[in-house]
């Protein structure tokens, strides 16, 4: 190491002794979904995209190299709560497996040492069942059920998530150190920013919510309390975004630069101000440099060695990243990558060697004339794959029998893909995205055609099934669309959209057993899946009537769906069975979720009338004819 960069180093260490008697300080950890490196620091017509993250970054460290294990929200996070790459900690991919238990995690340790912990996160991909929320007094993960976002998770804004952020800060007693990690997850598609930042292009969209997401990070960081000991913040991404780079639009298929590049910012007490750290780095080496600045080395060692140039004098191995989607989702083969200061290997069905020195955009592939030095990557991805264990599934013991008699497959870990390099495979998502053009053009037929010819290229792509699937039931085949969709649960029997797909045919098929049994497995899966609870209550008002109905539905409720739609249906059973004040507090709770929502507003107006409040009930339908109005302009 350099002569100044040991003296940094030894500097940031023998502060971090000489705090060790002092009031220890906070940790706010910021982590910013579906953010590229090159989207902070930026300026699009004039303006700055990130002055909140780039004033963090003058006060404190930026890592200008930092590189995700995944691109993907799930597994990226696993790793920065455990400091373990995705093989280790077993969490490769979104929705079917959880943080297995003896894995120690930073709010574990944090907790354990007499800190506060919280954690407000936006969008469901981060539920509870999936074990991060293992170490915190608080895991806010309540999203409204119908406000779901291009993937089908529920997810919400941040204004929404720093709101609840600061009213947990508030409450922290002063002389308390506290761990506060908050989740944005606005930059993640669809791109809708509000404000100014709406532009023409999807790259301008884009842009629009990484500045959003900023000027709350600067709205949060402004109104934290201050704490004896200080705070550390640290601001990091999960994973990248395409943007058109490869053929890919989004992320989760390739492990090219654009989606493992993301932003890492370190600021506070013992971090160097001013400073850019330019060597490759993996954001897995976050949670043990935390630990380091924290004063808790000793804590320290399962989550690995530090991020190199700060707390650490040697140069970090390469980093490892992974994408099993590819295999999970559509079939095609998964990928593994190592990056070192100059290339990139990509383990593939056509394997890739880039310089990343000299071609930073990975468009001329090297393997074939230098060999060596993708062996000698390879063989970090072996040693990575050497270390792999298998995450719980979210799905119970229970359940695998459940599935089992339903005739899918075990429930156990979803299949990989063994054949198309993703390369190829890219290709047929622009002819997936034309033929679901024509479902929302009202041509199901049509797309029906289409998505078939491309299921017979690509057997295996669960989207192409379920969109065929829906397809064929849209243009009044229900049969095909039943054998579709089986074919598509028993490729990934852990996933509860599926489910509720497959729970639907069998319903408008008056197979109501059959659709019984698949809500409950979505449930099993799910138990705040709003749309298998609405299911099965409308299963249970055919057998029971309204009372069972409502029985149903406040189980779910009670689950913790937030659903507007659920506690919109409880109050009309209410007000029918004359329980106005029931019907008034349920009505009042679903415009409170979704203010937006015409159904809830004509039960409250309904209720006021029953109640003689004139003035409430004029108010409300009136209301509720302008949404209903507003609605039908957009063809809703």
């Amino acid at each position: 190491m350099p002569y100044r960069a040991c003296l940094s180093a030894a500097a940031v260490l023998l502060a971090t002794v000489a705090r060790a008697a002092d009031p220890p300080p906070s940790l706010v950890l910021l982590t910013l979904d579906t953010t590229r490196a090159d989207y902070v620091g930026r300026s699009v017509a004039g303006k700055s995209l990130t002055p909140s993250l780039d004033a963090l970054a003058r006060a404190g460290t930026r890592f200008s190299n930092a590189l995700a294990p995944a691109p993907l929200t799930l597994p990226a996070h696993c790793s920065l709560m455990t400091g373990l790459n995705p093989p280790e900690h077993g969490v490769r991919d979104n929705g079917v497996s959880s943080l297995p238990a003896d894995v120690p995690t930073l709010a574990a340790v944090l907790s354990g040492r007499g800190y506060m912990t919280a954690a407000f996160v936006s969008s469901r991909v981060l539920d509870r069942r999936f074990g991060l929320d293992r170490g915190f007094g608080v895991y806010d993960d309540a999203m409204v059920a119908e406000r779901v976002g291009e993937q089908g998770y529920p997810e919400r804004g941040a204004g929404a998530v720093t709101d609840a952020a600061l009213a947990w800060a508030a409450a922290v007693p002063r002389d308390r150190p506290y761990f506060l990690w908050v989740h944005y997850y606005d930059p993640h598609a669809p791109y809708d920013p509000p404000g100014d930042w709406k532009g023409a292009s999807r790259d301008e969209r884009y842009a629009g919510e990484v500045a959003y997401m900023d000027r709350e990070i600067g709205r949060l960081l402004a109104s934290l309390p201050a704490t004896p000991g200080g705070r550390i913040v640290a601001a990091v991404g999960d994973h990248g975004e395409m943007l058109g780079e490869h053929g890919e639009k989004e992320h989760g298929n390739f492990v090219y630069r654009s989606a493992l590049g993301v932003p890492l910012v370190l600021s506070g007490p013992g971090v160097p101000a001013g400073r850019s750290i330019g060597q490759r780095v993996g954001t897995r080496a976050l949670p043990g440099t935390l630990l380091g600045l924290l004063g808790l080395s000793a804590e320290a060692g399962p989550f690995g060695p530090p991020l190199s140039g700060l707390l650490a004098d040697t140069p970090q191995s390469p980093v490892y990243s992974e994408s099993l989607l590819p295999a999970t989702a559509y079939g095609w083969s998964p990928l593994e990558a190592a990056t070192d200061e100059r290339y990139r290997f990509i383990a593939a069905p056509r394997p890739e060697l880039y310089d990343l020195e000299k071609d930073p955009a990975e468009t001329h592939n090297l393997f074939a004339s230098r060999r060596d030095d993708a062996r000698r990557l390879q063989k970090v991805i072996l040693e990575n794959e050497a270390k792999a264990r298998t995450a719980p599934s979210v799905a119970s013991a229970e359940l695998g029998g459940s599935l089992r008699s339903l005739g899918y497959l075990s429930g156990s870990s979803p299949q990989r893909g063994t054949g198309m390099d993703p390369k190829d495979g890219i290709v047929l998502l622009d002819e997936f995205d034309r033929a679901r053009s024509l479902i929302r053009a009202g041509m199901p037929g049509e797309a029906a055609r289409q998505l078939a010819l491309l299921v017979d290229k690509n057997p295996g792509n669960v989207p192409f099934l379920v969109r065929l699937g829906e397809a064929q039931a849209a243009s009044g085949n229900p049969d095909a669309a039943l054998k579709t969709m089986e074919a598509a649960v028993a490729l990934n029997p852990q996933l509860d959209f599926l489910h509720a797909h497959m729970a639907r045919l069998h319903a408008d098929a008056r197979r109501y057993a059959r659709a019984r049994a698949e809500w409950e497995a979505a449930l099993e899966l799910n138990p705040r899946y709003a749309l298998a609870w609405l299911g099965l209550a409308g299963l249970a008002a055919r057998e029971g009537g309204a009372k069972a109905e409502l029985e149903v539905l406040r189980k779910g409720d009670l689950a913790g769906t937030r659903s507007a739609a659920v506690l919109t249906r409880m109050a009309e059973i209410e007000l029918s069975s004359g329980d106005l004040a029931a019907a008034e507090g349920h009505a009042a709770l679903a415009m409170g979720l979704m203010p937006e929502m015409p159904a809830a507003g004509r039960v409250a107006g309904e209720v006021a009338a029953k109640q003689r409040n004139r003035s409430v009930a004029r108010q409300q339908m009136l209301a509720f004819l302008a949404k209903t109005f507003a609605l039908s302009l957009y063809g809703i």
